[in-house]
């Protein structure tokens, strides 16, 4: 009976607040940074309201994030009246949704017409997924962290609402966003900065970093439209970002330009922050991306080599992901939750095309490509996850997979990366059957240039699609079954997808080399202090007893060192003796013996003789 009453009210509540938000599609928002050094964001925002039920959402789903926006760093939230009948600056009462967190459910008093929404944002020192970040000399800005929205139901449209933002910055910092000022350009300093009216969704959309220590750098100036390099440092000499750098980058703007011959973006901001203060993190926009890195990271070759792939990676976003994106991530709002059985393309098509842009580019060689293929591949071959999970289920579990913290058995497990490594090799083996099917006349880079050029130059908008619209594009490129082709490779139980490899010329194989990881040898990862963090399910190492969160404390009698172990594997490969350990299981200790005589393994891709070399084919670079 409570149920039966309950569900005419709550609808009846649903509906005022569907027409509320109807007469509500404006936003005045504005941000004082003034605190940040202190870890605090202060938001005021302006509502246009009419009397009745209201409900404002804290965007919980953002839709290039591994998990839900940070509904705790979320603070001293107070509603009061701002015009109506003398009732000015009268306190409005919120009341939470018990079932939705995200959720504030008000009642707008008679005669109101608009009402004072603020509160405060604890930024994080972590950084992370969705979360601002600050310390004395910078802070990065996630807008939806310093929002409410009215909020109609699941119909609600965030690109309908428009916001007007303004900023107030602490006194000398500078700012960098891809969002446009109202004088048309970004003053760089300036302690009160307005921005034009953007919808909601392109506010969310549009990170911005800002700091004491500042400079911008025009990446590719013949490019139009522009593309800047936009950094924030804690130490000004950290800004002196070395020429060779912005020449890799300025390279693979114009290589993106030849690839997908078109742009979806007004300007592209590179913005970067540099701090030993806040975690790591590389978050992907439309007309931005927002990354954040140790502060001498462009003068780190070995973070070059990994972290400069990082950097193209979340710019190609740009098209996938971002101006194409699958249906399941296009919601409408930020209360609706994702579905993500696309992200084998979102981010499988994006790693593949990185490493390929990366090479095209000249920061990697083509060894440097082929190691890092090598790796994943070899990291597949013995995947053994991979026999009761298919990629697709992957790609649905995304969520609940990104948030898997620790690495017990990720090999069975499997997590939320793996639509990422091996989308690579699905996405090598659709490159490859192109080329070896239409003679070398036609590549990838023909479905990548029509798939993603639809419409040719745009400004920033989003353009759902679903699977049948990639085999309709790929059957355009090149007729086949690709049906049947992406079918078999999404839902196979079977080893790694290595048809790519052996299409493009080359076959995995394993050679005596330094084996740090151990995973490719002994079939257990372990860190230099001696913990296991995986052991491979089904393995030799498995069946010897071993596993994940043991400490290997000795190898044959001598105290653990990643070289004493190498040692002990080069020297089993001569007798029939079983290697010896000695472990720690929490507090438990043990002898084990691993019966292992194959030495040291580390892979790398071989040549096939009297084959074509398709891998040389498509690093090469794209001209005019």
């Amino acid at each position: 009976m409570f149920h039966m009453r309950l569900k005419p009210l709550f609808l009846s509540l649903l509906v005022v607040s569907v027409c509320h938000l109807r007469a509500q599609s404006s936003i005045n928002l504005s941000v004082d940074l003034r605190d940040a050094p202190r870890k605090l964001l202060h938001t005021t925002e302006i509502l246009p309201v009419q009397p009745g039920p209201l409900t404002l959402a804290f965007p919980e789903w953002i839709r290039n994030e591994h998990e839900p926006a940070p509904l705790t760093q979320q603070v001293g939230l107070f509603i009061t009246t701002r015009n109506g009948d003398g009732a000015n600056g009268q306190p409005i009462r919120w009341t939470r949704d018990p079932i939705n967190l995200y959720l504030y459910r008000v009642i707008i008093p008679t005669g109101v017409r608009s009402i004072d929404v603020k509160f405060d944002f604890i930024t994080s020192d972590t950084g992370g997924d969705a979360r601002a970040s600050s310390d004395a000399d910078l802070a990065v800005l996630d807008w939806n962290t310093v929002v409410l929205y009215p909020y109609g139901g699941p119909d609600t449209r965030v690109a309908n609402i428009t916001v007007t933002a303004t900023v107030v910055l602490p006194s000398g910092w500078h700012t960098a966003t891809s969002l446009k000022t109202v004088a048309g350009a970004m003053e760089p300093v300036s302690s009160v900065v307005k921005f034009q009216p953007v919808s909601l969704e392109q506010l969310v959309d549009s990170p911005m970093i800002v700091g004491r220590y500042f400079r911008e750098i025009a990446l590719a100036p013949e490019v139009s439209p522009r593309h800047y390099l936009d950094i924030v440092a804690d130490h000004p000499e950290d800004l002196e970002v070395p020429p060779a750098r912005i020449d890799e980058l300025s390279r693979a703007i114009r290589q993106a330009g030849l690839l997908f011959r078109s742009h979806h973006y007004d300007e592209y901001r590179f913005l970067i922050t540099l701090s030993n203060n806040i975690s790591g993190a590389a978050i992907d926009h439309l007309q931005s991306l927002d990354n954040r890195r140790p502060a001498k990271f462009f003068y780190n070759e070995k973070w070059q080599k990994l972290a400069a792939s990082y950097t193209i990676h979340d710019f190609l976003h740009s098209w996938n992901g971002k101006y194409r994106r699958p249906e399941g991530l296009a919601t409408p709002n930020f209360q609706t939750a994702p579905v993500t059985s696309g992200m084998w393309v979102y981010e499988g098509l994006t790693d593949y095309l990185t490493n390929v842009m990366t090479a095209r580019a000249g920061i990697w060689t083509k060894e440097e490509y082929l190691d890092a293929l090598a790796s994943k591949a070899a990291y597949y071959d013995r995947r053994p996850g991979l026999q009761w999970r298919d990629l697709d289920d992957v790609d649905t579990m995304a969520y609940p997979l990104w948030s898997t913290e620790d690495s017990n058995y990720d090999n069975w497990r499997l997590n939320g990366f793996d639509f990422y490594s091996e989308g690579t090799l699905i996405w090598l083996d659709v490159d490859v059957a192109i080329r070896n099917k239409s003679n070398e006349k036609k590549s990838l880079n023909d479905f990548v240039a029509l798939f993603y050029g639809l419409g040719g130059d745009t400004g920033p908008r989003v353009v759902p699609y679903s699977l049948d619209d990639i085999l309709a594009c790929l059957d355009q490129v090149i007729p086949n079954d690709w049906g049947g082709f992406l079918t078999e490779r999404l839902h196979a139980l079977a080893k790694a997808p290595l048809q790519g490899i052996s299409g493009a010329g080359y076959r995995l194989v394993y050679t005596e080399g330094a084996d740090d990881d151990f995973r490719y040898s002994l079939a257990m990862s372990i860190k230099a202090d001696g913990v296991l963090s995986d052991v491979l399910i089904g393995d030799i190492a498995y069946q010897a007893g071993f596993g994940p969160g043991m400490k290997i404390l000795g190898v044959n009698g001598q105290p653990f060192a990643r070289a004493i172990l190498q040692q002990a594997i080069d020297a089993a490969k001569t007798t029939t003796k079983p290697i010896e350990f000695k472990v720690d299981n929490t507090g438990v200790i043990s002898d084990l013996h691993l019966d292992y005589h194959g030495g040291q393994r580390h892979p790398v891709l071989e040549r096939v003789p009297n084959t074509p070399d398709r891998i040389a084919e498509i690093l090469q670079p794209m001209s005019r």
